[in-house]
């Protein structure tokens, strides 16, 4: 692997985006591949770098951090309908935004939204109870991952119960999602108001979360009770209750933190029904720590085998599969390469946590590797980011799998599945087509 290759991009690098419009993931391996850790090339009107090596990576998202914003093509569609929430806004704006926002995700906060997330999977659990027939029972298990997820974000975020029109509101989330992602991909973006299928379901999407979002939240402001543990109650106080502020945060918060977490249990059930044996031990120890009961915050540290299986499934099938695209607004010196103002920058999880350097056998599902210390450099494992900008919400995600999995699989096993789909990269890494699989009840000893 040879560095410091940039390709040839042909039509200002039109044909670059049509590849990642068709196969990005395929598109960034093999940029890596031929062209090695520092990759330049044209894309339409901006020349744009993808960094694979974790020193380059150190330093755009730590080092030089303040020399980068996100990319405002990107920050301006997700602002059609996020409006200036902490994901778009820069600088101080930025900062204020995020102190606002962060003790949100205090310990304290994060055990009581354990305890709601938990309420949730056992009340999904008592679902299969009902439906199941002859002792088993075939789902979508990402659509109805996506479906728990949306209820525990309503119940974590607003303190409210599961939204009546929650499988609507699903398919808005859905659709503004490939909306981001188209958006920003292509050449010409057409206006709304054209009489285009598209323009049509984008246009209903954006409508029906405003009104659910903004209906909850001007309900809270009017009612202005105590403090009832939720994120909602954490920004009416913090922005003492202007509407605007707590509804853009709120539906920023709602889309990106629902959207990944159903992600990542879709992808951690499915390597279960893959491997078998990993399956066994991670229900044998959900098992002997539970005994059937819901899991909490305090168990977590009991499971470790449940949380590496987590960890190398955020290896394999980081959601977050490629961070936000970065502008430089000042030149930045990366050994031989110089990133001039206005260049984007690209890191990609999903292909630096695949290189052989950092990870033997890469492709291989293999959680023993978060049972021991860790042998990869820091920046070569980003399944959150990293720097000032690193997931807001990453350890209450990191808690919200580990007890939602553990509460399911003390009940509820996947075991089998017609075949294994292909990742789906949009906003976030979805399986392809759904996700059909066969549940069957664990056998619980109570202790």
């Amino acid at each position: 692997m040879s560095d410091h290759r940039h390709p040839h991009s042909p039509l200002f690098g039109i044909r670059h985006l049509w590849r990642i419009r068709r196969d990005q993931l395929r598109f960034y391996a093999e940029m890596h591949e031929s062209h090695g850790d520092t990759v330049r090339l044209r894309l339409g009107p901006y020349r744009s770098w993808l960094l694979f090596h974790p020193r380059d990576i150190e330093t755009v998202l730590v080092g030089r951090a303040p020399a980068f914003i996100r990319f405002r093509k990107l920050t301006r569609v997700i602002a059609q309908w996020n409006g200036d929430s902490l994901i778009v806004t820069e600088g101080l704006r930025w900062r204020d935004r995020r102190r606002k926002v962060q003790p949100a995700f205090q310990t304290r906060r994060v055990k009581e939204y354990a305890r709601t997330a938990a309420d949730h999977a056992g009340r999904l659990c008592a679902r299969f109870d009902a439906a199941s027939t002859a002792g088993s029972l075939t789902v979508d298990t990402d659509a109805v991952m996506a479906r728990l997820t949306l209820d525990i974000a309503t119940g974590t975020l607003f303190g409210a119960e599961p939204l009546s029109n929650g499988d609507a509101v699903e398919q808005a989330i859905q659709i503004l999602s490939d909306t981001a992602f188209r958006e920003t991909t292509a050449p010409i973006v057409l206006p709304d108001w054209l009489p285009l299928p598209a323009k049509a379901r984008k246009r209903w999407a954006m409508a029906l979360m405003d009104d659910v979002v903004t209906g909850l939240v001007q309900g809270r402001i009017d009612r202005r009770t105590e403090d009832q543990g939720d994120l909602l109650a954490m920004l009416v106080e913090q922005h003492d209750g202007q509407l605007k502020p707590i509804r853009d945060d709120a539906m920023s918060l709602l889309i990106a933190g629902h959207e990944t977490s159903g992600a990542l249990l879709s992808w951690l059930f499915l390597v279960l029904v893959e491997h078998p044996a990993w399956r066994k031990r991670a229900v044998d120890e959900v098992s002997t720590a539970l005994a059937g009961r819901p899991a909490g915050v305090d168990d977590l540290p009991q499971l470790p085998v449940l949380r590496a299986v987590i960890a190398e499934v955020l290896r394999l099938w980081p959601p977050a599969y490629s961070l936000f695209l970065r502008q430089a607004t000042e030149e930045v010196v990366l050994g031989d390469d110089v990133i001039a103002p206005g260049d984007l920058v690209q890191i990609v999880p999903y292909t630096l946590h695949r290189d052989p350097r950092w990870f033997a056998d890469p492709d291989r599902f293999d959680p023993e590797r978060f049972l021991q210390a860790p042998s990869w450099p820091t920046y070569a494992y980003l399944p959150f980011g990293s720097g000032p900008r690193i997931c807001i919400g990453q350890n209450f995600a990191l808690v919200e799998a580990g007890v939602v999995a553990a509460t399911i699989l003390g009940r509820w096993e996947p075991v089998t599945m017609p075949h294994s789909p292909r990742p789906d990269p949009k906003f976030s890494l979805r399986p392809e087509g759904g996700l059909q699989m066969t549940w069957q009840p664990v056998s619980v000893t109570p202790a």
